[in-house]
């Protein structure tokens, strides 16, 4: 999980650059393995941009509907709302359905937002709440939003549980990742409170950050796991058959070699300097993002620390890393912090682009000076890599009761609430603010 100041927009920018040119220092470029001749790829393009609180946490792909959620991390902790949106996958414009976005009530001082979606055999959503509080389900029919899987307080961490990725298992359990501590949850079929199904400390991060990532292969038979720390991310396998620490296997590891941003503090000049370095410092202690598998086998892994993406063959191996750091910079929305993974039916690479901090609102939702930001990097990016979504398991699961939660109307940029109508007209405007 990347941590993150509160900056403004041209601050993010100079700590984009900056880890750029820290990655140049003592970092790989653009890796491709022997293998890599099997592997092409198009350019990286911006499918869509996601409007304030922004921040996208997952992508999530239901015919034509692209499903995204605001994962909004520690720089604006009182928003008291997140955000899920529904957008056409072919166009990038946001859907007309009512309301759009979906709002997901949160504590009035939560430093963070959503994160994972996963999808049954009717379409609800399954999203992790990353304030601890476990998987959501959202009903897009009725916009009913129910407590599915509660998460507790992991014994492995002093921190409360951070259920950040899941997804669903062959017989209909939901596996559930947490950045706070080096454990995998389960909720059983139907919902109910999580229990741990596999903990182990080789999947531990550095301070707040342990597993993120996690997909099941295409045979429904191991579950894959992303974790460390970002000079160490390692991918894990475990059969599902079989959760115990002798079956777990190193199936990759990433030696990114991160140079620290304190390092190089005499790099940094110009009035937003230092905001900028303090943004880097997050870039030091994120490690992996998302995983998501092909149909060809092939696995695509986020790297949040060097802001890249890498793509490993079925053994293994390395096939791709990309982009070029120097060649990100020259796109007009350079991949910046890339959360989370998804693959569409056209062979594309789909990025949730977690971009730049920005300013929010202060206690109470009252807007902060200067008024609330809206950022272009906070975008879904498209790359076109060959290849399509590998099996995906989307269980047939009853209805449900669950613990309701109230749908909130997000506050407008000076402070007083929107209407429906208004909000879906602001969201359409802002999408073509860049």
């Amino acid at each position: 999980m990347r941590l993150r100041a509160m900056i403004d927009a041209p601050a993010a920018r100079i700590r984009l650059i900056l880890a750029v040119a820290l990655l140049g220092m003592g970092a790989s470029p653009t890796i491709a393995g022997a293998e890599s001749s099997q592997v092409s790829i198009g350019p990286i393009q911006t499918l869509a941009h996601v409007p304030y609180p922004g921040n996208p946490g997952a992508a999530t792909i239901d015919g034509n509907t692209m499903w995204v959620d605001s994962s909004g991390v520690y720089d604006r902790a009182f928003d008291g709302y997140s955000a899920v949106f529904a957008y056409d996958l072919n166009t990038g414009q946001l859907q007309s359905r009512r309301p759009n976005p979906i709002t997901v009530s949160k504590p009035p001082v939560a430093a963070m937002g959503l994160a994972g979606i996963a999808l049954d055999a009717a379409g609800r959503l399954y999203i992790a709440d990353m304030n601890g509080q476990g998987v959501l389900r959202l009903d897009p029919r009725t916009n009913a939003i129910s407590l599915y899987g509660s998460v507790p307080t992991s014994t492995s961490t002093s921190l409360t549980a951070m259920p950040t990725f899941e997804v669903f298992g062959p017989d209909g359990s939901l596996y559930v990742s947490d950045a706070s501590a080096p454990v995998i949850w389960r909720v059983p079929p139907g919902g109910g409170r999580a229990q741990p199904w596999f903990a182990d400390p080789r999947l531990a991060g550095y301070t707040t950050t342990a597993v993120d990532g996690i997909a099941i292969d295409p045979s429904g038979r191991e579950l894959y796991l992303a974790t460390g720390a970002p000079a160490d991310i390692r991918i894990y396998r475990l059969p599902l058959a079989h959760p115990d620490a002798a079956h777990l296997q190193l199936f990759h590891t990433y030696h990114l070699s991160p140079v620290l941003c304190t390092d190089n503090a005499a790099h940094v000049a110009g009035p937003n300097g230092p905001a900028a370095l303090l943004g880097c410092l997050g870039l030091n202690i994120a490690g992996a993002g998302g995983i998501v598998f092909g149909k060809s086998g092939r696995l695509y892994v986020s790297l949040l620390p060097v802001a890249q993406l890498s793509i490993l063959s079925p053994g293994g191996h390395e096939l791709l890393r990309f982009p070029d750091p120097q060649q990100n910079m020259q796109l007009d929305n350079p991949v910046n912090a890339p959360f989370n993974l998804s693959l569409d039916g056209s062979g594309r690479l789909l990025i949730a682009d977690n971009g730049d901090p920005s300013n929010g609102y202060g206690p109470g939702q009252t807007p902060l000076p200067g008024g609330v930001d809206d950022s272009k990097s906070w975008a879904i990016l498209a790359v076109q890599v060959h290849d399509t979504p590998g099996r995906l398991f989307r269980p047939d699961l009853p209805p449900g009761h669950g613990n309701p939660r109230p749908l909130k109307r997000p506050p407008s940029k000076n402070g007083n609430h929107l209407s429906k109508k208004k909000q879906h007209k602001k969201h359409h405007k802002t999408k073509h603010h860049h």
